[in-house]
């Protein structure tokens, strides 16, 4: 079967075949009959020679050497860091690249309000973080914040209380890599941490005020309701189909799981993961918003997210199939002089 399947293959390269069962010796003998002639007639084509096996023990512990140790002189990642705060909010901005040239980005919105200083060490122990979940073991930080640099070189002692909780869980973090380095670098350098912290700080709290959920969370946890009484009722009919599971919303399926209900912002991170990520084949509109429903998910306008996201993909656009059918249904005119002469002949009936 193998031979079949990777003919092209076998017919370009010689084969080695490691075995300790005289298999050579069964195929080139000349007294075979039957399917092993076949066999031998097959595979008579192909360059293949067959070599002992080696001790198995030996190379799974050779493989697992291999697999298991790390050599300490790799390349350092690189994170660049930056916390934003402002009054709608504060938030973080990751930015790591490894040392192959890769890059990941982090985003993340703090629920708190926290101080320029405060959002600069989430921002550090965000970064150390997503370090750690990456594999790295060496990780050199950048961060324009001159008071979080000097501060964990310590060449600036840390004075306020908040902050010296901080330093402490940073120092807490770096044990667990094998070298952390701080740089403090000039703000045109971080611009795109920046970007990202700034981002997300704003981001979020129009969210909130935003989100389709609130009305049923609020109506499901503390019985809140309209003012107006045809609202108030809509609202009552509406939350008998959701609850809430460890404070997160999910909806009531017939006959199904429960669906776990999303806001906007992660709809459209489900809706382009299922569309067009590892596993994603490019769906169209109907099949996406089912593929999604059917994945476990709640968004009352998931069928109109997914064609606008559909709509919006050049991809999509460039390889649709083309449609063929007139716009409107040719209809016959009758010329405004029908038996005029023409040539020969006479105008008729005409049809665009």
């Amino acid at each position: 079967m193998t031979a079949r399947c990777l003919r092209p293959y076998f017919l370009s390269h010689p084969i080695v075949v490691l075995t300790n069962s005289p298999l050579g010796r069964i195929l080139t003998h000349s007294d075979n009959f039957g399917r092993l002639i076949k066999w031998t007639t097959e595979l008579g084509e192909y360059d293949i020679q067959y070599e002992p096996r080696t001790t198995i023990k030996a190379q799974a512990l050779a493989d697992f050497l291999a697999e298991t140790v790390h050599h300490e002189n790799e390349d350092p990642w690189k994170v660049y860091v930056d916390g934003s705060s402002s009054k709608d909010g504060s938030g973080v901005g990751v930015v790591l690249i490894s040392p192959a040239g890769e890059k990941v980005k982090l985003t993340v919105r703090l629920d708190f309000r926290a101080s320029n200083n405060e959002a600069e060490y989430e921002a550090v122990l965000a970064g150390l973080q997503a370090a750690k979940n990456v594999g790295a073991t060496r990780v050199h930080v950048f961060s324009d914040s001159q008071l979080v640099a000097q501060q964990m070189k310590g060449l600036y002692d840390v004075k306020d209380e908040k902050l010296i909780e901080y330093a402490q869980e940073v120092n807490r973090v770096r044990e667990k890599f094998t070298e952390v380095a701080f740089e403090q670098i000039p703000r045109k350098e971080n611009e795109k941490a920046d970007t990202l912290g700034k981002m997300d700080g704003t981001m979020g709290i129009e969210q909130e005020e935003e989100d389709w959920r609130t009305a049923i969370t609020d109506y499901l946890k503390e019985v809140k309701l309209p003012v107006d009484p045809r609202e108030a009722r809509k609202l009552k009919i509406k939350c008998s189909r959701y609850m809430i599971v460890e404070e997160v919303l999910y909806r009531r399926s017939f006959a199904g799981p429960l669906l776990r209900c999303l806001s906007y912002q992660e709809a459209d991170y489900v809706l382009r993961e299922v569309h067009e990520g590892c596993c994603g084949n490019h769906l169209g509109a109907y099949a996406l918003a089912r593929k999604v429903m059917l994945a476990g998910y709640c968004l009352p306008s998931v069928l109109h997210d997914a064609q606008e996201l559909v709509m919006s993909l050049y991809s999509c656009q460039r390889h649709a199939q083309l449609h063929h059918q007139l716009a409107a249904m040719m209809k016959a005119i009758m010329a405004a002089c029908p038996f005029d002469p023409v040539g020969n002949g006479y105008c008729g009936v005409f049809s665009l």
